[in-house]
């Protein structure tokens, strides 16, 4: 028969372990079913002792459980990541060390006891370093969901992967403790710390989160310095977020590298278009896995190069901060090619459309010598907005935000408008101008074309200049982003294009400027040309930088080629006077 006297206690290589049984019906409430730890102590009669104030302690722990006094473990906000982790057991060791100096301080141990300790921490030294060891097992383990439960977490909740890592993080936070110990019994005062891991002096390594939060801050900044507006910037906060849930907040910064990347292209890879409004609340590899079931459509490839810019701009910032050695997202594109052309993505509108349409019976009212003239207050911007579009190939926004004094005339008597360069909501991102800052602030010098002057534009604008009109197209209102063209756009989307003709799927407002594109194309118009009228790229040469290529009087030639064929607007020429 057992001596009762050895309850609970069980010696192990010269050293005594407290060893008791958790009820069953106490088992999930704790998170285990058998409490061992070191006495540290080789004494039985010390052991013993220690054994009463560790039967004390149990009892009323367990009585509190019965008694419904305990909370549930505490489900985690989000899975506990590497870094996390091991910020978890650097906590652990910082406070055990700083309690355990702090005794020693109030209450030096004596000779004798210095020595018992030394044998009994040589002893728990070998015994972590011992991996067969089951006492070991026991002590990572109570200590390993001592931490998880005391910061809210649960400890089943780790996946194995992560749960393998965080005992070794454990074993290796119980080592560094006894080593400390040791040295200070010894004194050993040589050391401050064992394991590189848990030197206090290092720094926290830098999370991905506050890198891309610093990404983020520089782009915001820059952008309301440059002007940029309020849409756009919310647009950068969206792609950073995004970025984040690819890579990971909480993955150091020096871990990413292009496996990393290539893991995050994947995940983009899989992304259902619409994410947040078709699936609002779930995680990004929980959305994917919905939208897959679904048949959800996909972040289409111009989209996901948008984001994976926005990665390389993050880690192109890490780059030059030296916290890693290159930039591994330097080359990654997406993986599913555009099958498309960005110049197919929308169609011009036909010769026969752009003639129905300029002949629908809006236009018609708006004859000079027409019946009944079309006086509501939207006549300004809904005749002048596709015509200057048509014509001159502007972006509906750098229209409706134009000033009067943006209609100027050259030294050599060249009409032209110097247009702010803008993009607007119906642009279909390959028309749009590259989204940097020198471009958001660029100007350039577009010549009037002849048959708007014909048709009074330029006496328009010199009667809203005496007017002292604040625009130059009247009864419009920005958007909440600051854009002037949202309005005028949603109603040539929904209401005026439809009335006059038959809207193909791939055509919009913007097939007038596809039209003016493939106008100035079939003049042979030249790249510089294409850029200076349009805003359009045509690759970059070593000469772009030489030479005025603003200079309106360059293209005025070239915009009297634009023609349409057939069309004939003479119908709309003013007989006297300004339009």
């Amino acid at each position: 028969m057992k001596d009762v006297a050895d309850t609970h206690l069980q010696c192990r290589k010269g050293t005594w372990y407290y060893r008791r049984v958790v009820p069953k019906h106490l088992v999930q409430a704790l998170g285990k079913a058998m409490i061992f730890h070191s006495l540290h102590t080789s004494e039985k009669k010390k052991a013993k002792r220690l054994r009463e104030i560790e039967d004390v302690t149990w009892s009323a722990r367990f009585a509190s459980l019965e008694a419904g006094e305990h909370q549930p473990i505490a489900q985690p906000s989000k899975v506990l990541g590497d870094q996390e982790l091991l910020e978890l057991v650097q906590a652990y060791v910082a406070s055990n060390s700083r309690q355990f100096e702090e005794r020693e301080k109030a209450i030096p141990a004596t000779n004798a006891e210095r020595k018992e300790a030394v044998v009994n921490l040589e002893i728990d030294i070998a015994l972590l370093r011992d991996p067969d060891d089951l006492g070991a097992g026991q002590w990572i383990g109570s200590v390993s969901d001592k931490l998880l439960q005391e910061a809210g977490h649960d400890p089943n909740s780790l996946q194995s992967g992560h749960a393998a890592l965080y005992a070794e993080l454990v074993r290796r936070g119980l080592l560094e403790l006894q080593k400390r110990k040791l040295a200070r019994y010894q004194d050993d005062f040589g050391h401050s710390f064992f394991d590189n891991a848990f030197d206090p002096a290092r720094p926290k390594p830098l999370r991905f989160e506050q890198l891309a939060n610093q990404y983020q801050t520089m782009q915001i900044e820059e952008a309301e310095a440059n002007g940029m507006s309020a849409k756009w910037q919310d647009k950068v906060k969206a792609q950073v977020a995004l970025v984040r849930e690819l890579v990971g907040d909480d993955t150091p910064v020096s871990a990413i590298d292009y496996d990393l990347c290539l893991r995050a292209r994947s995940l983009l890879a899989r992304t259902p278009s619409n994410r947040k409004k078709h699936y609002p609340g779930l995680a990004l590899e929980e959305a994917i896995k919905k939208g897959a079931k679904d048949g959800k459509p996909l972040l289409s490839p111009v989209t996901q190069a948008t984001y994976l810019d926005t990665l390389r701009g993050i880690l192109q910032l890490a780059e030059l901060k030296r916290l890693l050695p290159h930039n591994p997202a330097a080359t990654l594109r997406p993986l599913r090619r555009d099958a498309e052309k960005a110049e197919d993505k929308r169609e011009p509108f036909s010769l026969d459309q752009i003639k129905a349409f300029f002949s629908s019976s809006f236009y018609q009212s708006c004859a000079p010598d027409a019946m009944v003239q079309y006086v509501k207050p939207d006549r300004e911007w809904r005749y002048w907005l596709p015509l200057l579009t048509l014509f001159m190939g502007m972006r509906p926004n750098e229209i409706c935000q134009m000033l009067p004094s943006d209609v100027k005339c050259s030294a050599n008597g060249t009409w032209f408008v110097d247009v702010v360069a803008s993009y607007d909501d119906d642009d279909d991102g390959t028309d749009q101008p590259t989204k940097t800052l020198k471009t958001s602030t660029s100007r350039r010098k577009v010549p009037v074309h002849p048959e708007l002057i014909a048709l009074g534009f330029v006496e328009f604008a010199q009667g809203k200049q005496k007017a002292k009109a604040e625009r130059l197209l009247g009864g419009l209102k920005k958007d909440m982003y600051g854009n002037w063209a949202s309005y005028s756009l949603k109603r040539f989307r929904d209401s005026f294009l439809k009335e006059a003709i038959v809207v193909g799927p791939r055509q919009s407002f913007y097939s007038l400027r596809h039209s003016f594109r493939d106008a100035l194309r079939r003049s042979e118009a030249g790249p510089d040309t294409l850029r200076a009228l349009g805003g359009w790229a045509q690759g970059s040469l070593a000469s772009d930088g030489y030479g005025n290529n603003a200079d309106p009087d360059l293209h005025v030639a070239a915009m009297a080629k634009v023609s349409y064929p057939g069309l004939d607007l003479k119908f709309l020429r003013p007989l006297s006077g300004s339009t």
